[in-house]
């Protein structure tokens, strides 16, 4: 039991540690965007939607291992009054709640994705991206979250049946 959240856990690692680099990524191309369009006098048609991209993808993939982390929003001034107890308890039902909003999600996703990459899906700009790599990160990203949420609700069982707290990060 304990195996699978370990290895979701893992995964979720994986994924944060190729969306971080995306933020310094973004970076670049802005700055870049900015000196060329501002000094140079010459900016890019490919720009916007390259950082659009990038960030879809830095928020799904990241989704999963801050959620690996605890890191997501929640009332704290609640949760922080809550015994462990009802805590495991939250996140159980968070795991739960994570299979019925990401399944339509995945689902949905899946279908464009794959319709993009079937028929050669591109943006309607000068650069005329290919959409399906773009488009794929929804779903992605949703598996991962669920994977995690599943992977965190497991841990919390066990630490109602054991006493063993879970582990974070």
């Amino acid at each position: 039991m304990l195996t699978f959240s370990r290895v979701v856990r893992s995964l979720n690692k994986v994924m944060g540690m190729i969306a971080a680099p995306l933020i310094g990524l973004v970076a670049a191309v802005v700055l870049y965007e900015v000196i060329v369009r501002y000094f140079f006098h010459a900016p890019t048609s490919w720009a916007q939607e390259v950082c659009e991209y990038l960030l879809c993808a830095l928020v799904m993939f990241g989704t999963g291992y801050t959620l690996s982390h605890y890191g997501h929003t929640r009332v704290d001034i609640l949760y922080s009054h809550m015994s462990d107890k009802a805590r495991a308890r939250v996140e159980i039902f968070v795991g739960v709640l994570l299979i019925i909003v990401t399944l339509p999600i995945i689902w949905m996703g899946s279908k464009v994705a794959i319709q993009a990459f079937v028929v050669g899906d591109t943006s309607s700009s000068a650069a005329a991206l290919p959409l399906g790599p773009a488009k794929a990160t929804v779903p992605l990203g949703a598996i991962f979250l669920l994977l995690q949420g599943l992977g965190n609700a497991v841990d919390n069982l066990n630490f109602l049946m054991t006493g063993r707290k879970p582990t974070q990060g």
